[in-house]
């Protein structure tokens, strides 16, 4: 028989007999340049392919090979070597069973976990009564009134809110809600993609350098926070920052998040109420420029890229609206991103993406920077303007407060 037939017979390719062939584990007899097979090859053959479906390694079947054909299959130093080989291999299968229980037993135990979340009833976040005095009209800036309530563990989940200037907005579903400005978050034109498309197309290094801004960002803010009873958060993916600093939240501080997507805030909020044990947020869905909040009451402002975010969307200095939120001894932690290129198309992506501009700002709003780091360059193709070529992106985390005058 010649190989094609006795690979083809055994279902492997002729590679892998010429391989065993080399190893000695077949020893076909060669005549005119090809191999010819017998009915010993064939027994072989198998022998081979049964004792690799029992895990034994080629260099293992080779010795069990050698003491068969010296000695025969049913002497007595056969068996007792191939005994010993088939107890060897036993123990070390059970090894590997015992590891896999044991790998199974951790995937239900994890499995078990996230179902029960899931199922679990959850108390309702809402805007906590005892921040209730901080709702102000965004149109006269006068204390508003709310009728038509529903409260639910010191929080208010719905609410009608009316001002004597005529505004109107509610609190639905434990969220404030100004109608006028709810819409789809968009990305060039597209909606913003949820987090697992996010993660289907970006990059892990730049999530990375992403994440240690994060981390520092984080220690920024344990640094200088003190003991904040308001936290502010701007962000253009809400509650991005948010999943990394909550397990360092103080427990009494009420963290501010701000989303004119009702969807993507009421999605956040159902994962804050599910899987976390902190329970003082209110949640905006509303403009910046529309916030219900009165002024002087946030003792940090978390800025996390937003600054250059929200000038690039809409021409308008965001801390021109934030400022007047911060008390007199509050601070500002963020991460400035801008970038180094080589040419820029145009002017006005030049002065949203370079360093100065980070300093024009400390000096145009009278504040003092008390500490700052730089991290990058980072310098994949990561852009969503499309005009600025050749970049290398960094980012600054820094911490500023006011200049007391």
């Amino acid at each position: 028989m010649k190989i094609g037939k006795f690979a083809k017979m055994h279902n492997v390719t002729q590679d892998t007999i010429r391989h065993y062939i080399d190893l000695g584990l077949l020893v076909a007899e060669k005549k005119g340049g090809q191999y010819q097979f017998s009915d010993t090859d064939c027994s072989d053959m198998k022998k081979i392919i049964e004792y690799k479906n029992m895990s034994f390694s080629l260099g293992e079947i080779q010795k069990i090979l050698a003491m068969q054909r010296i000695s025969g299959e049913n002497s007595n130093s056969f068996r007792k070597l191939f005994l010993a080989c088939l107890e060897e291999k036993k123990k070390e299968n059970d090894k590997v069973i015992s590891q896999f229980n044991n790998i199974n037993n951790l995937l239900r135990e994890k499995i078990n976990n996230i179902k029960q979340q899931e199922n679990k009833d959850v108390p309702k976040l809402g805007f906590p009564l005892s921040s209730l005095h901080l709702l102000t009209c965004p149109e006269c800036h006068k204390q508003v009134n709310l009728s038509e309530g529903i409260i639910e563990n010191n929080n208010v989940i719905e609410a009608i809110i009316n001002c004597g200037c005529g505004f109107t907005a509610k609190i639905e579903e434990g969220m404030y809600v100004d109608k006028r400005h709810v819409r789809t978050k968009l990305l060039n034109g597209k909606r913003m993609p949820s987090k697992e498309e996010y993660l289907a197309s970006s990059s892990t290094r730049y999530n990375n350098f992403l994440y240690k801004g994060m981390a520092l960002l984080v220690e920024q803010i344990n640094k200088y926070q003190g003991e904040p009873k308001y936290i502010l958060e701007l962000d253009n993916c809400v509650g991005f920052f948010l999943m990394q600093f909550i397990k360092y939240l103080p427990s009494d501080s009420t963290y501010i998040l701000i989303d004119y997507d009702y969807e993507r805030l009421e999605n956040l909020k159902r994962d804050l109420e599910n899987y976390y044990n902190h329970k003082n947020f209110i949640f905006l869905c509303c403009n910046y420029d529309s916030l219900p909040l009165r002024d002087s009451f946030a003792d940090i402002i978390i800025d996390y890229h937003m600054t250059n975010k929200y000038e690039e969307a809409t021409g308008e200095k965001l801390y021109d609206i934030m400022l007047p939120l911060l008390t007199t001894k509050g601070i500002i932690c963020g991460v400035y991103s801008y970038k180094e290129v080589q040419n820029y198309k145009y002017n006005e992506l030049k002065n949203l993406y370079d360093k100065t501009k980070m300093q024009e700002l400390m000096d145009n709003y009278h504040l003092k920077l008390l500490d700052s780091t730089e991290i990058g360059p980072f310098t994949e193709s990561i852009s969503n303007v499309g005009d600025i070529s050749q970049q290398k992106m960094l980012q600054v985390i820094y911490a500023c407060n006011k200049i007391m005058g």
